[in-house]
């Protein structure tokens, strides 16, 4: 019998048990092998998702939304103070902070902390509501993304893609209140511009509605909501609803 095998009696019969022997990768132990082919694939995979919310099931919800769709790794803590302990370790590509109780003093405080200690990498603030204040207040602290949970989720998705792509997302909603609320009147729409009802549809879309949901809304046939979307896709040059909700904020945003 040869050097790799030994005899195992089994219920008075006898087989032949084949000891596979582990290749020592050049002299590496097994156990090192593993460990480098480890620390290789951290290496690749690259800086992580942190994911900042107090509350355990919402924390656990979005960590597994996010990382469904990206292929990052994905990290959580419950506060911003539990986050600082582990930047010693390394940064982040993306920090989202979660904010439940709109604009507070706390929050305002735990963004503006948060700021200084990432500069430089993008912060996406997710809030309970359409805040118009807080989404003031976070993009004059620095943050990339201001999400709120009452968008649709395709939509989200989408948003914090586009903020690490380098973009600057809020949504339309917000953006027109903050670029009217000093302004006395609107002119009228320039050619090729989108109108105000296109902008009714565009708000639908980034909340994740379907035309049949916009109709009923905006008291109008279904087949004029799919008129609209198709205006509004062509002025954006979108492929689909998705890019459209994207590049109206990205537009108005400019």
């Amino acid at each position: 019998m040869s050097a790799d095998s030994s005899l195992v009696r089994i219920n008075g019969a006898s087989r032949v048990r084949r000891v596979v022997q582990i290749d020592h990768l050049d002299g590496l132990s097994a156990k090192s092998a593993l460990q480098r082919d480890a620390a290789q694939s951290d290496a690749e995979v690259g800086e992580p998702i942190a994911i900042v919310e107090s509350r355990t099931f919402l924390r656990e919800c979005i960590r597994r939304s996010v990382q469904s769709t990206f292929a990052i790794p994905v990290e959580t803590y419950s506060s911003v103070m539990e986050l600082e302990g582990r930047l010693q370790h390394g940064a982040f590509c993306l920090v989202m902070l979660s904010l439940s109780h709109g604009n507070s003093p706390g929050n305002t405080n735990a963004l503006g902390y948060l700021s200084s200690l990432v500069p430089g990498v993008p912060i996406v603030v997710l809030s309970y509501k359409n805040d118009l204040e807080l989404a003031r207040i976070a993009i004059g602290h620095g943050a990339k993304g201001y999400i709120p949970v009452t968008m649709g989720f395709e939509i989200a998705i989408e948003a914090v893609r586009f903020v690490l792509a380098g973009g600057t997302y809020v949504p339309v909603d917000c953006l027109l209140a903050m670029g009217t609320s000093g302004a006395a009147s609107a002119p009228p729409p320039a050619s090729g511009a989108v109108t105000a009802r296109e902008l009714a549809v565009v708000r639908a879309i980034q909340q994740g509605k379907p035309n049949k949901i916009i109709a009923y809304e905006l008291n109008m046939c279904e087949s004029t909501v799919k008129v609209h979307v198709r205006h509004i896709m062509k002025k954006l040059a979108a492929k689909n609803r998705t890019d459209v909700a994207i590049k109206a904020t990205a537009l108005l945003s400019c």
